[in-house]
């Protein structure tokens, strides 16, 4: 094993025990939350504040810019909750909206693919049910 293989495994290790203990720490300070009156307010409004610092914020837009690329760039760096709530919004507005019907079946391409298998055949049995 080459001195950097071993600083390089050292460091790996020294990561995984980092993110080891934020785990821990993370798991005490919720247990701890539910002990507390009010404590699960704190535990809320941190982590909000956790996901404000590390998500992506809002899509930006550029009007001579790929609308396309801006987004799948968005979406890479956006939080679960960002992906969920802009996703909604966008599906709630479009259902308002006058809609290309090839835009809403690249739509539904996009979620269909992002099924599983098993989710795709729950799916088409339920949809099946009544005729």
């Amino acid at each position: 094993m080459t001195a950097q293989t071993r600083i390089t495994s050292q460091q790996a290790a020294e990561h995984e025990a980092a993110a080891n203990a934020m785990r821990r720490a993370l798991m005490a300070a919720v247990d701890a939350a539910e002990r507390v009156p009010g404590g699960e307010r704190v535990i809320g409004e941190a982590l909000c504040a956790m996901l404000d610092t590390v998500g992506g914020g809002a899509p930006r837009y550029d009007a001579f810019g790929n609308v396309r690329e801006d987004a799948a760039f968005w979406a890479d760096v956006a939080t679960p909750l960002e992906l969920e709530s802009y996703a909604a919004a966008a599906l709630g507005r479009i259902g308002r909206t006058t809609f290309a019907d090839r835009a809403c079946k690249r739509l539904f391409n996009a979620l269909w693919r992002s099924f599983t298998e098993a989710e795709r055949q729950t799916f088409l049995q339920r949809a099946n049910k009544g005729g």
